[in-house]
């Protein structure tokens, strides 16, 4: 199972109702989704970062691409196409950023770490830390 598959599983695993809610709410309303269905998507977004670590990793680090693909999706409704390059810095980043670390995934820091020397530890985000990795 490759990274991309076991976040999906994880996030099917964590936030399967609000994935649910949110494509019910898509199927819904083909003409407006965007619009109608922004509670749901907020609400998946949110349980995903919460509970699968490397999505709020990926958020994190290419937020600045995220940001510029949005605004020019928002700007450019009418001819998206415009917005391939920004969409591929995306892509980039996420390719970059979603890779896990060579010893696996994210994962809470246990007591076991506490018994390496004070120089190999390094300050972790939201209790996970990435051995070898970005740390926070």
């Amino acid at each position: 199972m490759d990274v991309a598959d076991n976040t999906v599983a994880l996030v099917t695993k964590h936030c399967g109702l609000q994935l649910e809610l949110y494509q019910k709410c898509v199927t819904q309303n083909p003409e407006n989704w965007d619009i109608k269905c922004i509670t749901q998507k907020r609400a998946l977004a949110k349980c995903s970062e919460d509970n699968v670590p490397i999505i709020k990793h990926v958020k994190e680090m290419c937020d600045p691409f995220i940001k510029e693909y949005d605004h020019c999706v928002m700007n450019n409704q009418q001819d998206p196409a415009v917005c391939l390059d920004s969409l591929k810095r995306l892509f980039h980043c996420t390719e970059e950023h979603g890779k896990l670390p060579p010893t696996g995934p994210p994962r809470p820091v246990s007591a076991a770490d506490s018994s390496s020397s004070d120089t190999d530890k390094k300050p972790t985000a939201s209790g996970y830390g990435y051995r070898g990795g970005v740390s926070a």
